[in-house]
């Protein structure tokens, strides 16, 4: 990788630090840096004025409520803990930029706030925005070509429409003088405004059950729904918040379905089944 390094520093002495190094990650290259995809961004790091071949990193990020349950839109003031993801086939260092913004273009403002950063993690301004991204150099842990940052969101107390998430990741390879082992991804995340559902239908959400068994699962999971659940979509979700399966189902008579778990990797993972009448969600654990 290039010993210019693609993102900011928190100051002088951090510049320094990062650019005297050739250890890797997205870090310090001067003090205006954006490369989120967010308003006021310079070429993601696709660009040859940065370093990595685009499409070659994966990005995900994940937004979880209250007891970890994935969320696909955001309630006014609510409080959050976002997950960003970064996964390379090879390289073990990464570096990241996180954006969370409302409207569109040159009219995107700051959405929400954030805080309980963990190690290795700061938040600055660049282009008007709060970006978040690594201090230091971040390296995989487990599995060992991947890593997870977790960190919490407060949602804009007043609805500001649909919020927009941006995030880019760089793997590299720590090879000083050269990019061409290197790797980047970028992705966005839309959150609508959740609009709360009439008395009734809260009625009925609340009182929707499911449960699945065996748990843990080998090559099949049993969910079993009460009447209230009639065609329903059900999403799993693995431990890094990645997306593995999506798929309609409509239980029989007796408010049962199967889903095929065969070549689910051994772990734990979220079920959530969901249609116009509400959610649950389930953890289950494939052995």
């Amino acid at each position: 990788m290039k010993k210019k390094f693609l993102l900011f520093s928190l100051s002088a002495v951090t510049l320094g630090t990062v650019l005297s190094s050739n250890s890797g990650g997205h870090a310090a290259a001067g003090s205006t840096n954006n490369r989120t995809g967010a308003k006021g961004s310079i070429a993601n790091c696709s660009s040859s004025s940065c370093h990595g071949t685009t499409g070659t990193t994966t990005a995900i990020i994940r937004i979880d409520s209250a007891g970890g349950v994935p969320v696909s839109k955001y309630t006014a003031g609510k409080v959050y803990t976002v997950h960003v993801v970064g996964k390379h086939s090879v390289n073990t260092s990464f570096g990241f930029q996180f954006a969370a913004v409302s409207g569109t273009g040159s009219a995107q403002v700051n959405a929400g706030t954030f805080s309980g950063l963990p190690s290795s993690v700061a938040q600055r301004t660049a282009s008007g925005l709060s970006i978040i991204e690594q201090s230091s150099v971040i390296s995989a842990t487990s599995p060992a070509d991947s890593f997870v940052k977790s960190f919490t969101w407060t949602a804009p107390a007043t609805g500001v429409g649909t919020v927009t998430m941006y995030l880019t990741v760089n793997g590299v390879d720590g090879m000083a003088g050269a990019s061409s082992g290197d790797g980047s991804g970028n992705v966005s995340l839309s959150l609508p405004l959740y609009t709360p559902p009439t008395t009734s239908v809260a009625t009925v959400a609340e009182a929707s059950s499911i449960s699945a068994f065996p748990n843990p699962v080998m090559d099949e999971l049993h969910l079993q729904m009460n009447e209230t659940f009639a065609t329903s979509t059900v999403s799993v979700f693995d431990i890094t918040g990645r997306n593995i399966m999506n798929t309609v189902v409509a239980p029989n008579a007796a408010g049962s379905t199967t889903l095929n778990t065969s070549n689910w990797v051994p772990g734990m993972y979220k079920i959530v089944v969901a249609n116009a009448n509400g959610s649950n969600t389930i953890s289950v654990v494939k052995q």
